[in-house]
């Protein structure tokens, strides 16, 4: 059964970006996509604190969707849900089985960090899918074909589902995949014991040979961003911890000012811990 991706949309440049990433990550995977509309009511969506945001008829929402659709190369469902975000996402994640859910990322950097709402942390609660977020300007290659896996060096575990969508992602790619590690200045940066967390875990087995790179950083989002430029990234990867997505802090965590920050998609792994 092909695997289904869950593309956002509240039509706005930066979830028709997402839309465009999609469709390119689809292709070699052999997915198809469910692209859903949802109110803009939180998609890290600086509107939301101006006022600025407008309603749309059934009808105006109808023909949008089905203009964006005739865009893509890939199988695509339309869908349009009254529900707030979580609840929306959440049931059409369980009614397609979604293995993936893509949205967009306006530029937020003039927006002050505790203001950009946690999209990103709901997400990640009601569905413990992989969560990929398009920043609107990137010009990553489409579908990616380096990878950076940030690691801690702790260990971490994954639901099966999420290994087997990861793994056929590389499978399918054949990427250049690299394992970064971010140690204080004073500190040892190799990340041989991170890569091993990596290969624990699952991820990554059947690729013939992974890299590593050490990065010394005081600030551990700063040192992944760092990482992820010096390796020609297309693609960072983060294992978000349960700890992270469930406080009430998370726009103070590393995943979410990496994703706040970050000039290239990010893909978030919820971890089982």
């Amino acid at each position: 059964m092909p695997a289904h991706f869950l593309v956002l949309t509240d039509f706005t440049p930066d979830a028709d970006r997402a839309l465009e990433y999609a469709d390119a990550l689809a292709a070699p995977m052999g997915a198809s996509l469910v692209l859903l509309h949802i109110r803009r009511e939180s998609l890290l969506d600086p509107d939301a604190f101006t006022g600025k945001i407008q309603h749309m008829s059934e009808g105006e929402v109808a023909a949008a969707l089905a203009q964006r659709a005739a865009t893509v190369q890939v199988p695509i469902v339309v869908e349009s849900t009254v529900e707030g975000i979580s609840v929306g996402v959440k049931e059409a994640v369980a009614r397609h089985h979604s293995a993936l859910v893509i949205l967009g990322k306006p530029d937020t950097e003039d927006t002050p960090d505790e203001l950009v709402a946690s999209t990103s942390l709901k997400l990640l609660r009601a569905t413990q899918v992989p969560l990929l977020v398009v920043p609107v300007g990137t010009t990553a290659a489409m579908p990616p074909m380096c990878i950076t896996l940030a690691a801690d060096g702790q260990a971490f575990r994954l639901a099966e589902p999420v290994i087997v969508s990861v793994q056929k992602l590389l499978q399918r790619l054949r990427p250049e995949l690299t394992v970064t590690h971010v140690a204080e200045p004073e500190d040892n940066d190799d990340s041989s014991v991170a890569l091993a967390t990596v290969l624990h875990s699952g991820l990554g087995t059947d690729l013939p040979t992974i890299k590593t790179y050490g990065v010394r950083h005081r600030t551990p989002s700063r040192g992944i961003l760092q990482a992820g430029h010096e390796t020609r990234a297309d693609l960072l990867v983060l294992v978000a911890r349960r700890r992270s997505f469930l406080g009430q802090l998370f726009n103070r965590s590393v995943s979410a000012q990496v994703i706040l920050h970050s000039e290239l998609p990010v893909l978030l792994l919820p971890a089982s811990e």
